[in-house]
């Protein structure tokens, strides 16, 4: 027989250790993007995952490159990051320009800077990949990007509330349905 006072006290302490686990990522994030156009994928993300509003977060940009040496191997291609690219990038707020990252030449298939958005909501990110087309031209990439106020650790801790309640709710309809059906 299953001592439902133990389940609960396990499921209790399950539910309070949950919210203090902040470093798990089981998902992939919530601000990280990839868009492929021609034989280029760009990739973007933010660090943190949600960046807060008037709060400096670090945009992150990746460059690989599909290679496919054969008709055959099409079907197989390979993600190589590039050795340098050209990236500028236009930030855009309720459909305003807000900022532009000027073009640049980057070594490698990672670039980062830190960044600041002033508005919390969403930001639609144009990012531009110079001399990437088949004739050389200006291949642009677009992705959405969130900016949240922060409340720290208290969304974490209501959403588990949430969960642990309905947890015990539905418990409490399975004890007192099976208390129900055994009184005579």
């Amino acid at each position: 027989m299953v001592n439902f006072s133990r389940v609960l006290l396990v499921v209790f302490f399950v539910f309070l250790i949950i919210p203090a686990i902040q470093v798990a990522s089981a998902h992939s994030p919530l601000n990280s993007e990839s868009e492929a156009i021609g034989k280029y994928e760009v990739q973007i993300a933010t660090d943190p995952e949600i960046p807060a509003a008037n709060q400096p977060f670090k945009l992150q940009f990746r460059v690989l490159n599909y290679e496919a040496s054969t008709f055959l191997n099409s079907f197989n291609t390979a993600q190589t990051e590039v050795d340098h690219f050209r990236m500028g990038a236009r930030i855009y707020y309720n459909g305003e320009l807000v900022d532009t990252i000027l073009p640049q030449l980057h070594q490698g298939g990672e670039w980062s800077t830190n960044y600041v958005f002033h508005e919390s909501g969403n930001h639609v990110v144009e990012v531009d990949l110079y001399d990437a087309g088949t004739n050389g031209e200006t291949i642009t990439y677009t992705f959405n990007v969130t900016a949240l106020n922060i409340f720290g650790p208290l969304f974490v801790y209501v959403i588990s509330a949430g969960g642990f309640g309905c947890f015990a709710l539905l418990i409490w309809i399975l004890i007192t349905k099976k208390r129900t059906k055994s009184k005579p």
